[in-house]
């Protein structure tokens, strides 16, 4: 079954916890460099967004451990559906090589 995580920015305060999480789980330090999500600024919506590498394998470590439940693992077509009825701030986490 293929898989997105779809973010809430409005809950997602920065924390950058799910790096943390991620970077053990996957290569065994915390180490935010290494990990396979990123949380960046965007400075125009006032918002944080996470950023999915592509060698993230959806296992929901970061989902588990975020504070402010501001992500979740979803099928593309609910998240495709989500995205639809949504304000800005509500959307699938974009993917980078």
């Amino acid at each position: 079954m293929e898989k997105t995580i779809v973010v809430d920015a409005d809950k997602c305060t920065g924390c950058r916890i799910c790096e943390l999480i991620c970077s053990i789980a996957k290569q065994g330090e915390f180490n935010p460099r290494k990990s396979y999500i990123r949380v960046l600024f965007n400075n125009e919506f006032g918002v944080y967004i996470p950023v999915l590498k592509t060698e993230c394998d959806f296992c929901g470590r970061c989902i588990e451990w975020c504070p402010t439940q501001a992500l979740k693992i979803v099928d593309p077509r609910e998240a495709a559906l989500m995205r639809a009825k949504s304000k800005v701030g509500r959307f699938p986490i974009p993917v980078v090589s």
